[in-house]
């Protein structure tokens, strides 16, 4: 029995994992590569050296990211190793066979540039949530981390900074501005389907008026809250910390109320991705 229990999951990642990959690779060739939009990271670069020698994107892929992927493997455990493989090797020939599937020639580039980013984000997300990753990039990021001490960040910066310079100067700005429209895309994609789309708030209050602001919590805003006491470092003086957790919809009229009842009071509102517990129970 604990073995069919492990098996499904297995399977709905790997069923995830193989969605992800054609929704990335639809994406890339529907909208991106349809509409000659570039874009950030391997495949960006893949698409960089189709329009300018227009040699294969996958093949461009598998030459770039094969490579990364040996010098890399020092630094990867074997788990990680796998996931890497997996998408190094598998995202490009989705995106062959993705030259079968329909296209969506579009008279605007800034909506191919747009729904391609989100589309492909999309697909992205999918594949990191079932815990496999595409290479490229990230892995040389990871080198530059690990051997100049660069942010796994900045790192990914640069490296997409400098497809973006090399647009610029095959391209034009526009063209490079289109890919950096992508590569927002892209990324807010993957950060609603990794972390839902934020549609509750998470609210911390400190505050000097404790009984009006707690009134104002559970009268008002019909909220429950967390109420701690606290110490302000600098003052001294005693404070009193307010934690809540509200739909979206009610954030403008908790910050008309705050001001309302202590005008001085330090207020931190902030998307909660995920909230659980009583009361909750659901991806925010």
């Amino acid at each position: 029995m604990p073995e069919s229990r492990n098996a499904k999951p297995t399977a709905l990642k790997l069923l995830q994992f193989t969605a992800g990959l054609f929704i990335t690779a639809w994406g890339f060739r529907a909208f991106l590569m349809e509409n000659s939009i570039l874009s950030g990271g391997v495949p960006g670069l893949s698409l960089l050296l189709f329009r300018l020698f227009e040699l294969s994107p996958s093949l461009t892929q598998w030459l770039i990211g094969i490579p990364i992927l040996v010098i890399a493997w020092p630094l990867l455990g074997k788990k990680a190793a796998l996931a890497s493989i997996a998408g190094s090797i598998l995202l490009p020939a989705a995106i062959y066979i993705a030259q079968w599937l329909p296209v969506v020639p579009c008279q605007e580039p800034i909506l191919a540039s747009l729904f391609g980013g989100l589309i492909i984000g999309l697909g992205l997300g999918m594949i990191f949530a079932s815990n496999f990753t595409v290479g490229g990039f990230s892995l040389v990021a990871r080198m530059l981390n690990r051997y100049l001490g660069i942010t796994m960040a900045n790192s990914m910066l640069i490296l997409d900074g400098l497809v973006i310079i090399a647009t610029v100067f095959f391209f034009g700005p526009e063209a490079a501005m289109l890919a950096m429209l992508s590569i927002l895309a892209i990324s807010k994609a993957i950060d609603i389907v990794l972390t839902g789309l934020g549609l509750a708030k998470s609210i911390t209050i400190i505050t000097d008026k404790a009984d009006e602001m707690r009134e104002m919590l559970l009268e008002k805003l019909d909220s429950g809250a967390t109420e701690l006491p606290a110490t302000g470092a600098y003052s001294g003086q005693n404070k009193t910390v307010f934690l809540t957790v509200i739909p979206r919809a009610k954030a403008a009229r908790l910050r008309r109320n705050i001001l309302r009842v202590d005008p001085q009071a330090f207020t931190i509102i902030s998307d909660a991705s995920e909230v659980l517990g009583y009361g909750f129970s659901h991806h925010a």
